[in-house]
């Protein structure tokens, strides 16, 4: 007697489960704006950057630059957190190298040192490196059928282990003011400015990223630094230089954990 009372009972719980699991998606879409997440990922990843500094203003009177950016690996990890089910707040930390080569035509360009003003007019090389450990931290909005793409907006915190800036003026000539000739340049004058560099810099990222497989995400993404990449008071040039890169990231989502929740639709 009493197993056939079980029976019905088992299968009324059965019955129920599968009706559970097969209504789930039906639910997921009718109230996707109150699905959240809880959910973690971390996440390694590599990836490549281009950039360095440019002067700011950059399209100055007097003044041509062409620029070569060297290509240099980096390698991180992201941390990324999933709260409502289109939005994920990520912080990284990247170890990478910047450098950029670059040649520029100048006309009466100011400089100041050793307690001298000359203008200087002709053509000069430069190339910088940074060596770096940098930290974003940003907000993504995913969209898309299953959160395929996003939209990312943030900063960034950047700590220089080791850089470089060294300029060459190749051909040309300097003067106490605009357009007077008190010395030319016969060879080459090399001037390094690595010791004045600032340790630190700090600005603005945006950028966007797709999901290529389940676990591997690749993201294109543009930072632009908000501060002189030298020291306060150093006013060697009538410009600033602020860093600006562009970076190519894969992660893979190695770690998740976490759960789902549904919550009453809100009215």
């Amino acid at each position: 007697m009493r197993s056939a009372h079980i029976f019905p009972l088992l299968l009324l719980l059965l019955t129920g489960t599968i009706s559970a699991q097969t209504t789930l998606p039906e639910l997921r879409s009718s109230i996707p704006d109150t699905l959240f997440l809880h959910e973690f990922n971390i996440s390694p990843q590599i990836g490549t950057d281009l950039g360095g500094a440019i002067p700011v203003p950059f399209a100055a009177e007097g003044r041509k630059i062409n620029a070569y950016p060297r290509l240099a690996p980096s390698i991180g990890i992201t941390l990324s957190y999933t709260y409502q089910y289109r939005w994920n707040l990520c912080v990284e930390l990247t170890y990478k190298r910047i450098a950029m080569d670059a040649d520029t035509r100048v006309t009466n360009q100011k400089f100041k040192g050793e307690g001298v003003i000359q203008y200087f007019t002709g053509t000069a090389e430069m190339a910088m490196s940074f060596t770096l450990l940098e930290s974003p931290l940003y907000a993504s909005y995913m969209f898309g059928s299953n959160r395929q793409h996003g939209v990312m907006f943030g900063g960034y915190f950047a700590y220089n282990l080791s850089s470089k800036f060294v300029t060459k003026a190749v051909k040309g000539f300097t003067g106490p003011v605009a357009d007077v000739v008190e010395s030319t340049i016969s060879t080459p004058t090399i001037m390094d400015f690595s010791t004045t560099l600032d340790s630190w810099d700090a600005g603005v990222l945006v950028g966007y990223k797709t999901r290529v497989f389940n676990r591997v995400q690749m993201g294109l993404r543009v930072l632009y630094g908000c501060k002189d990449i030298f020291v306060p008071n150093s006013d060697f040039f009538d410009y600033k230089m602020h860093p600006m890169r562009g970076s190519i990231m894969i992660n893979y989502d190695l770690f998740r954990f976490g759960r789902e929740r549904y919550y009453p639709k809100r009215k």
